[in-house]
């Protein structure tokens, strides 16, 4: 099971991330979770993505930050 998320207002999210220097580097990361109902007699389920974007800085300390947004899923 993944470690829990903070989850922010992307204006909190991205407040962090420019206030990094040259020397952090930044990796975009995904993890499709499923929603599935139940309809009659089968279960119907679609994925649902969302991305996040791990930040390590020169001291090795990684920070994830979610930055799913509303065009993430259509």
């Amino acid at each position: 099971m993944a470690p829990p998320t903070t989850i922010r207002s992307r204006d909190q999210a991205l407040a962090p991330l420019a206030a990094l220097d040259s020397h952090t580097r930044c990796q975009l990361k995904e993890l499709v979770q499923w929603e599935c109902q139940f309809r009659e007699a089968d279960y119907v389920c679609f994925p649902f993505k969302r991305l996040f974007e791990r930040c390590i800085a020169p001291d090795k300390s990684a920070t994830d930050y979610e930055v799913t947004d509303t065009y993430t899923n259509s």
